[in-house]
């Protein structure tokens, strides 16, 4: 997955109180999650949709994305570790 934590800034999670429809979905009270909509934008491969016309958040499929996007975060940090070494030895 390239340019994961990038694709990550692309997203924005929201807290929502579900709204009843019984013949739509069983949820009910507060919950948080990310809009289909968006995520279709960034990748649409983790989105359906459904029989009833929404769309879905396939949720699990988040997870390559997040180990994906640590991973890179953490070769940001080993070069940035590095380069304050140099400075350091340097100065």
């Amino acid at each position: 997955i390239g340019s994961a934590v990038e694709k990550l800034g692309q997203l924005t999670g929201y807290t929502f109180d579900w709204i009843p429809m019984p013949d739509i979905h069983v949820h009910n009270g507060r919950d948080v999650g990310i809009i289909a909509q968006e995520v279709e934008k960034v990748l649409p491969e983790l989105v359906s949709d459904r029989e009833n016309g929404y769309k879905a958040v396939k949720y699990e499929k988040l997870t390559a994305l997040l180990i994906q996007a640590v991973n890179e975060q953490q070769k940001q940090i080993e070069e940035l570790t590095k380069r304050v070494g140099w400075l350091e030895n340097h100065v």
